[in-house]
C-alpha cells in the first residue's frame, strides 16, 4: 500500500508555524494523532503512519502528526515558550485547525505524553468529547530524573540540580556551533567572490578543506553514536532507526534542547491523569529505557488504574521505532474502540 502524505502547517496564537503531516480522508471515522518526544520529529512515528492505514484500512483512519515548536520542520520556539503548558496550547491549535470534531486517539511519546498531561490539566473539557482514547509511550507523570541513566536513587537530588545546568550548557554550545558554521559559510561565500579569477585553484583547495572537515564530523559522530544509542535505544536496534534519531537530534536548536528539558524537570502532573480515567488508555514502556526507567510507567499505572500497562523486554526509550508492530497494533485497537 502506498501512503499519500499531505504536509501543511498551522500558525499558533503567538505566530509560530507548526509543521503538520496527514494521511487518510478528513471524514474518516477516527483520527489518530501522533505527538513526538523531546529532540525528535514526526519521523519517529513513520512506522505507525504507514502501518495504521494498512491494519485499519486506508479510508477507516486519518493519521495526523506534527512537529513541536523548536523541532523538526516547525519554527523555532521564541524565548520563554519552551514550556509544556505552551505545548498543550499548541495541541489545542492543531485539534481546532487540522483534526476537527471527530473522535481522536492521542498517542504521545515521552514529551508528547507529558504534553497530553499538561493538556488534561489546562483543558480537561477536551477529554471524552474530542480525545476519546490515549496511548502513553515511554513517558512519565513527574520526577523525570528518578533513576535516570540507571543511577541509584541517592543521586536523584543531585541530578535534579545539575541536569538543567548541563543541558543549558550543551544548548549554548550547540548555538555557538551553529553560529560558527553560519560565519564559516558567509566567509566562504565572500572568498568565492573575491577569488573568482582563481576559481579552479580555489575549488581544489576548498575541496581538500571540506574533505578534512567532513572526516572530522564523521569521526565525532562515530564517537558519540555508540553512547547515545545505548542511552536512547534498547537491545539490537535497527541502525536505520538510530540514524533517523541522530538526524533529528542534530537539527534541534540549543534553546529548545535545554529549555524543553528544563520544563520537563518541572513536570508533575499525576493529578491530571484522573481526567483520563473514563477513557481507554494504553501505557507502553521498554524494560531497557535508560532515560525513563520502567518505574515511571508503573507509577502512571498506579495513578490511572483503569489503564492497561504493556512492558516490552529489551526495548529502550524509542519504543515506537524499536517495537513498531506492537505499538501500531495497540493504537489500532484503540482506534477500533472509539470509531
Amino acid at each position: 500500500m502506498t501512503i499519500q502524505l499531505e504536509r501543511s502547517g498551522v500558525t499558533t496564537a503567538d505566530g509560530v508555524r507548526l509543521n503538520v503531516e496527514m494521511t487518510g480522508p478528513a471524514d474518516a471515522p477516527v483520527t489518530v494523532l501522533l505527538v513526538h518526544g523531546w529532540t525528535c520529529s514526526t519521523r519517529s512515528w513513520h512506522n505507525q503512519v504507514e502501518g495504521l492505514p494498512q491494519i485499519l484500512g486506508p479510508d477507516a483512519v486519518r493519521v495526523v502528526t506534527y512537529d513541536h515548536r523548536g523541532h523538526g520542520r516547525s519554527d523555532a520556539a521564541p524565548a520563554g515558550t519552551t514550556r509544556l503548558d505552551q505545548l498543550a496550547d499548541d495541541l489545542v491549535t492543531v485539534l481546532d485547525e487540522v483534526v476537527g470534531d471527530g473522535p481522536v486517539v492521542y498517542a504521545g511519546h515521552s514529551m508528547g505524553g507529558m504534553t497530553l498531561m499538561a493538556a488534561a490539566d489546562r483543558h480537561p473539557e477536551l477529554f471524552g468529547s474530542r480525545i476519546r482514547a490515549a496511548a502513553l509511550v515511554s513517558t512519565t507523570s513527574g520526577r523525570l530524573t528518578e533513576g535516570a541513566l540507571g543511577l541509584p536513587a541517592r543521586f536523584d537530588p543531585a541530578a535534579t540540580r545539575i541536569a538543567p545546568r548541563v543541558l543549558n550548557a550543551v544548548g549554548k554550545r550547540i548555538d555557538r556551533r551553529d553560529a560558527r558554521r553560519a560565519q564559516a559559510r558567509a566567509a566562504e561565500a565572500e572568498a568565492r567572490v573575491a577569488a573568482a579569477e582563481a576559481r579552479a585553484a580555489e575549488l581544489a583547495d576548498r575541496g581538500r578543506v571540506a574533505g578534512a572537515a567532513h572526516g572530522a564530523a564523521v569521526l565525532a559522530a562515530a564517537l558519540q553514536r555508540p553512547a547515545l544509542r545505548r542511552v536512547v535505544f534498547g537491545k539490537n536496534p535497527d541502525p536505520a532507526e538510530v540514524e533517523l534519531f541522530m538526524a533529528d537530534l542534530a537539527v534541534v536548536p540549543g534553546a529548545s534542547y535545554g529549555g524543553f528539558f528544563e520544563t520537563m524537570l518541572e513536570h508533575d502532573r499525576g493529578h491530571a491523569l484522573k481526567v483520563l480515567d473514563q477513557l481507554p488508555v494504553e501505557i507502553m514502556h521498554g524494560t531497557r529505557d535508560r532515560l525513563l526507567p520502567p518505574r515511571h510507567a508503573n507509577r502512571i499505572a498506579a495513578e490511572l488504574p483503569s489503564a492497561r500497562l504493556w512492558i516490552y523486554p529489551g526495548a529502550g526509550h524509542m519504543l515506537m521505532q524499536e517495537r513498531p508492530r506492537d505499538v501500531t497494533h495497540r493504537l489500532a485497537s484503540l482506534a477500533r474502540k472509539v470509531s
